[in-house]
């Protein structure tokens, strides 16, 4: 089962990699097809972004292959930097 904690952790490595690309997230989510709110979440290892929800996040397959493609590593790369 996808815990906080390793949504955290996902989260954690978006951020490096996205600041050590240089991108903000408006960027980032533009060059993955995505909606910067859905960047914030998944750097934030939240499901949403509404008040008093603590669910973790968890990004689909397509919003990781985007995510990675947008940072030039691959999902593995991805989750294996972040110990998944």
């Amino acid at each position: 089962m996808w815990t906080r904690d390793q949504a955290v952790r996902l989260g954690k490595v978006v951020t490096r990699l996205r600041l050590d690309r240089n991108l903000t997230q408006e960027k980032l989510a533009h060059a993955a097809g995505m909606t910067k709110n859905q960047v914030q979440l998944i750097e934030a290892g939240r499901a949403s972004g509404r008040k008093g929800e603590a669910g973790a996040a968890n990004p689909r397959l397509s919003t990781l292959a985007g995510l990675a493609e947008a940072l030039g590593v691959t999902v593995s790369e991805l989750l294996a930097e972040a110990g998944l």
